[in-house]
């Protein structure tokens, strides 16, 4: 399977097109500037966009995505490199262990022979990495799995909302994931969902590295009724993490659900997450398993300013809750100011966060991995795990059943529209460093504990 990924992707390569903003200003390699800028200050001209699609459609390319901020171009290599200068060519990433990834590199500078005049600038675009937990030795199976729907339910206080009909009906939204394979959970539960991919050689009908149809379970645990789409931003060996946010933001959703972050830094993202909350779209991150937005890190965690960033909160059997281990907490290097994360949501603990019980496509990445250490086997569908990628579809979850009780008034939501419904957290200590200190708000899980509050 990795074989044929890497023999497609070195034929047909991907790349991410900045058009040229009205007033000059460019996001570039700092997107601190969105702390002094308006996100208008960065669109194009109209019918900008437009133009360009039209002239790399001409050219035999494909748009894969785009909105007012950018576009995902691709193409055969040899058209690549004819209309931008360089094939854009996979190399391995060989820090990564446990799985095989690549990602994509130009040999030469980027740029644009076909309308250079509206073109800021072009880019070969980032992977991406979902939030997991290492495999560790394995430990004795205890009451303390959280099982789907019933328990997600339990612990946001959801069910005085599902009795009177707030289920997130008629709330649209989009997780940004690695796919949704067909679950025969999913079935049961009656869930709305579909499938698009962020590029062409994306399989709509796999999840081959099983992390987002594990997530997709525990958002629709908590809002089983909303309309749900998966944009599948990966294959076992790529990821398109860019490209699969500029789809979700073209579905129009009211909430966007990201349980992932980048390989190294990705500038125009920030830019895109900018624009997307402008928009009205609810945009929720995950803060990481150990990840910061540190520049120098390979492992880069997103907390563009206006998007809800997510931390992990243990919720022990007898309900007490502290600040989980596993979970990142920090101060961004990006956005001066900006303090990750501003909720949580329930996250497993040190040393492999076996918390919750997920569905997952058999036999995929996941599910072999997994089995190593959660008592599952390799091919039966299940896992065992947790970390703030479930804690961000959670939270995700919470807030479409906020969006069907009017809440925000149909702009983005902000933490403080979320307080009231957070439980405190006052113990307990994050994977980087950070003690809740006996009080909360706190620096290790922000306002506290996310609920669906009454």
């Amino acid at each position: 399977m990795v074989e044929e990924e890497l023999t497609r992707f070195e034929r047909r390569g991907v790349v991410t097109v900045v058009p040229r903003s009205a007033t000059g200003l460019r996001i570039g390699s700092d997107p601190a500037l969105l702390l002094r800028h308006p996100v208008e200050e960065f669109l194009p001209a109209p019918g900008v966009v437009e133009a360009l699609a039209d002239a790399f459609t001409g050219e035999g390319l494909s748009v894969e995505a785009r909105t007012e901020v950018g576009l995902t171009v691709a193409g055969e290599n040899t058209l690549l490199a004819e209309v931008f200068g360089s094939p854009v060519l996979p190399v391995r990433n060989k820090y990564i262990r446990g799985s095989v990834r690549y990602e994509l590199k130009a040999a030469r500078a980027l740029r644009s022979r076909v309308r250079p005049e509206l073109v800021a600038e072009v880019r070969a675009p980032r992977s991406g990495f979902e939030l997991t937990v290492a495999a560790a030795p394995p430990l004795p199976p205890t009451d303390r799995y959280l099982r789907l729907p019933e328990d997600a339910v339990r612990v946001a206080g959801a069910e005085p909302l599902h009795a009177a009909g707030i289920r997130g009906e008629g709330v649209r939204v989009v997780m940004v994931d690695t796919g949704l394979y067909a679950h025969p959970h999913h079935r049961a539960h009656g869930y709305t969902t579909s499938v698009v991919p962020a590029v062409d050689g994306l399989d709509p009908a796999a999840d081959e590295r099983g992390h987002g149809t594990a997530m997709s379970a525990l958002l629709l645990a908590v809002a089983p009724r909303a309309e749900l789409t998966m944009v599948k931003m990966a294959n076992e060996a790529f990821s398109f993490p860019l490209a699969a946010f500029q789809r979700a933001v073209e579905l129009a959703p009211d909430v966007i659900s990201c349980s992932w972050g980048t390989l190294r830094e990705e500038p125009q993202l920030h830019l895109e997450v900018a624009d997307a909350v402008r928009r009205g779209i609810t945009v929720l991150f995950a803060a990481g398993n150990g990840s910061t937005d540190r520049r120098t890190a390979m492992f880069q965690s997103v907390a563009t300013p206006g998007a809800l960033t997510v931390g992990g909160v243990h919720v022990g059997p007898d309900g007490a809750r502290h600040a989980s281990d596993l979970a990142s907490s920090y101060r961004s290097a990006v956005f001066p100011g900006r303090s990750v994360p501003d909720l949580s949501g329930p996250c497993g603990t040190l040393p492999h966060g076996d918390y919750i019980v997920f569905p997952t496509q058999p036999g995929c990445l996941f599910d072999r991995r997994n089995s190593a250490y959660d008592g599952t086997a390799p091919d039966d569908g299940w896992l065992v795990s947790s970390g703030t990628s479930g804690a961000t579809a959670y939270a995700a979850g919470v807030v479409a059943l906020a969006v069907q009780r009017g809440v925000g008034g149909g702009r983005a939501l902000r933490a403080g529209d979320l307080a009231d419904a957070c439980l405190p957290v006052t113990g307990g200590t994050t994977s980087t460093g950070d003690d809740c200190g006996g009080v909360c708000p706190n620096d290790a899980v922000g306002l506290g504990l996310l609920t669906a509050g009454a």
